[in-house]
């Protein structure tokens, strides 16, 4: 069982607290963080393999890295009319997103501790947004079934050949992510294009926007744009972390912009020493 609602977009004025712990709902962020393994190309390949291979690839991640801590820049934008920018709130955190799995279960905490915090004068409504790295969970196993994939034409990106992989979701039971709007919650569904690269299956980069229209909740767009990059850490095994997060949401008379940027990716390790004595 993996958690749902990772994802949440909330419109709040509130800032985040200090040392304050991300709950489970925001779990996942790094699920993309696997190993990258040599692999055949992919030429001619069925869409059922490739899915296969991408669906193992993140699959491998659960068993190969338990955590890891890194910065996360979040910079928060209100825009007006032309997309001027009517208030920005910008601010640093000390990051760490822990995972334990057991079996078909999956435990996660991810928790912030906020080190620097400016803003423009004045307040002003913003958006809350947290967990979208978590993009490639669509591609776990226990996911895919809840997403129709369709294979477009190859790109050339840098002289580099990804494929390309159109998704949507089509089932509604146990969503991905959700949209607060204070004390309650509605399931979002995405549909998008998944970029992959042929040698390692990782995913390099998810856009992604609203599967089903929510105009009747009042939020018009919701748009994602969720980048990866090759995280070495010591040796020679390749893993792919995100390394940026930017989303644009609209409703009839507000605007928004959230960027996120993941930077210095170390490992972090728990030892515990346990000491048993005798009895007095």
């Amino acid at each position: 069982m993996i958690n749902s609602s990772s994802i949440s977009v909330t419109v709040s004025n509130d800032r985040p607290k200090r040392g304050g712990r991300v709950g489970a709902r925001l779990c996942l962020v790094l699920v993309a963080l696997a190993a990258a393994a040599p692999a055949k190309a992919a030429t001619d390949i069925t869409l059922a393999a490739l899915l296969d291979h991408i669906g193992r690839q993140v699959e491998k991640f659960w068993s190969n890295f338990a955590s890891v801590t890194c910065t996360e820049g979040v910079t928060q934008s209100k825009l007006g009319d032309k997309n001027k920018v009517l208030f920005v709130q910008r601010q640093t955190f000390d990051y760490l997103i822990a995972l334990q799995s057991s079996g078909q279960d999956i435990s996660v905490d991810e928790s912030r501790l906020e080190k620097v915090h400016t803003s423009s004068k004045g307040k002003a409504s913003l958006l809350e947004t947290n967990g979208f790295a978590i993009f490639t969970l669509l591609f776990h196993p226990l996911y895919q079934s809840r997403y129709q994939f369709r294979q477009l034409p190859d790109e050339s990106v840098q002289d580099h050949r990804l494929l390309r992989i159109a998704f949507e979701q089509v089932s509604r039971d146990h969503p991905l992510s959700v949209l607060q709007v204070r004390e309650l919650e509605y399931p979002l569904q995405w549909r998008g294009t998944a970029w992959i690269d042929p040698v390692s299956w990782a995913v390099v980069r998810i856009q992604a926007g609203l599967g089903d229209s929510m105009a009747d909740m009042g939020l018009l767009r919701l748009d994602a744009d969720v980048t990866y990059s090759e995280i070495r850490f010591n040796g020679s095994t390749v893993y792919w972390l995100p390394a940026s997060a930017v989303i644009d949401a609209e409703t009839k008379r507000q605007r928004w912009h959230n960027t996120h940027l993941f930077t210095g990716y170390k490992r972090f390790t728990v030892d515990t020493d346990v000491k048993i004595s005798t009895p007095q």
